[in-house]
């Protein structure tokens, strides 16, 4: 660079036509300074760039700038000398000297200097770093991919810019990056790792790993390989390229992959009621999309109708198939089936119906006097009596109930399913029955209930024992 300097020097030189010896000799000897260095500066492909050269006691001295690695002179003084127009001379007071690029390119990367044609020459040189945002080479970079399950797959991206830029691949669903499918637990895999592909293939871990030793949250290098992919690899990777200068690229690479049909059922048995509403269902998978449709007992396909709903939802290569059987019918208890095909094979599952016995309907009045449904009973077994309207009906229906439901010994201990209601000991030495349409009565007048039922129970003991005398008398007599 000393050489080239020199020569650019004499040059320089030649073209101001002065001689360094008088100019030197010409003002008591006193020499130009530099007020401070040209400093280095980094800018972005496309902008302006300002070079500053500030020169004290310059006299009759002459200031140039020069271009170093390809020893070009730009300006002399006040004159720019180049042809070309992205560069200007900015001066003032015939002290400062600022060289001007205008819409910078790659070619002008390189040194720069600002010389005074003293001998020997002095000057001050800066470095101009042109950066470029990275560019991904969509010729040297994958597209989409569609591949069998089971095959390698290997997803290439390569990108220019300046500095050269670093490149991540990511699932753009966020999902790990499964490397190799065969030896990785790809269940409850959530964070993985960044890893840097060497050329041989071995991985660079450069993060945390989440537990997985092939899963990781994103991959580092050019090549990302996959090794026996499976569908749960299936979908978008994103080659991401960036070198610290805005804005970073990405390319989406989406991978495809192809596999038969699969099928299972939750519930291979379903049991159901003639009457019932029912609903049975089937997970089948497939890639390219599969045509699915259920059929009956005969093989038949079963289309929508006033009896039958098919239902399909689907997320990607998950199909979830239902068939709603709006009423059950005898001919319904039997075997359906859930069919899947594609252009690489079908599959089915089966669902088995069978028949049982309808649940009975049962209703108990509720103490509003509601009809509500309850076991042990059948609708057609009860009759419905409204609630008493007032005091004077709801005292004849008492009367009627105990008419009608006299109480006895065994009601005392016995259980009964009628729903009594049993009134602790400690407050009522009593209990009473609730009747069809008759709410409960309260402790209070259930107490002036007791009564009749004492008397009652007296007078039965009294005439069990008067006849029980008069048939030992009998035995023991022959006569009345």
């Amino acid at each position: 660079m000393v050489a080239a300097d020199s020569a650019v020097w004499l040059v320089f030189l030649a073209l101001t036509g002065l001689a360094p010896m008088a100019a030197s000799n010409g003002e008591n000897g006193a020499m130009p300074k530099f007020v401070e260095k040209v400093p280095n500066i980094t800018v972005t492909v496309g902008r302006d760039a300002m070079l500053p050269c500030t020169v004290e006691q310059l006299k009759g001295y002459k200031v140039a700038w020069v271009q170093v690695d390809t020893q070009t002179i730009l300006t002399i003084h006040k004159q720019v000398i180049t042809r070309n127009p992205r560069i200007a001379l900015l001066h003032n007071d015939h002290r400062t000297w600022h060289l001007q690029l205008k819409n910078v390119r790659e070619s002008d990367r390189g040194w720069y200097m600002c010389q005074v044609n003293t001998d020997p020459m002095r000057y001050r040189q800066g470095y101009v770093d042109v950066v470029v945002p990275p560019d991904i080479i969509d010729k040297d970079s994958s597209g989409d991919l569609t591949v069998r399950e089971g095959q390698d797959v290997t997803l290439t991206c390569r990108a220019k810019g300046h500095p050269t830029p670093t490149i991540v691949w990511r699932r753009e669903d966020n999902r790990d990056i499964v490397l190799d499918a065969e030896n990785t637990d790809m269940v409850g895999v959530e964070n993985g790792v960044g890893v840097s592909p060497r050329r041989d293939g071995s991985p660079t871990v450069v993060g945390g790993a989440s537990g997985s030793p092939a899963s990781y949250r994103e991959v580092k290098g050019e090549v990302l390989e996959l090794k026996k992919v499976s569908r749960l690899q299936m979908g978008s990777y994103l080659c991401i390229a960036s070198n610290g200068v805005p804005p970073s690229i990405s390319k989406r690479a989406n991978l495809k992959v192809q596999f038969p049909p699969m099928a299972w059922v939750p519930q291979q048995l379903e049991g159901a009621y003639v009457g019932q509403e029912l609903t049975i269902e089937c997970h089948t998978e497939a890639f390219p999309k599969s045509i699915n449709y259920w059929t009956n007992g005969n093989g038949d396909m079963i289309v929508a109708g006033e009896r039958y709903e098919p239902i399909v939802a689907d997320s990607s290569y998950k199909i979830y198939m239902k068939l709603r059987i709006r009423r059950v019918e005898p001919q319904d208890f039997v075997t359906f089936r859930c069919v899947a095909k594609n252009s690489l094979g079908e599959t089915d599952g089966a669902i088995r119906v069978y028949k049982i016995e309808a649940p009975k309907s049962h209703l108990n009045p509720s103490p509003g006097g509601e009809d509500r449904p309850t076991e042990g009973n059948s609708s057609q077994d009860f009759e419905t009596v409204t609630t008493p309207a007032s005091d004077t009906q709801s005292k004849d229906r008492k009367k009627f109930e105990n008419f009608l439901y006299p109480k006895g010994m065994n009601d005392l201990t016995d259980y009964h399913p009628g729903g009594k209601n049993f009134i602790n000991p400690k407050d009522q030495d009593f209990h009473q029955s609730r009747r069809p349409g008759f709410s409960g009565s309260t402790a209070k007048g259930a107490g002036a209930f007791t009564k009749p039922i004492a008397g009652i129970l007296c007078a039965s003991m009294a005439l069990v024992t008067s006849f029980a005398m008069a048939f030992n008398n009998i035995l023991q007599t022959g006569t009345l």
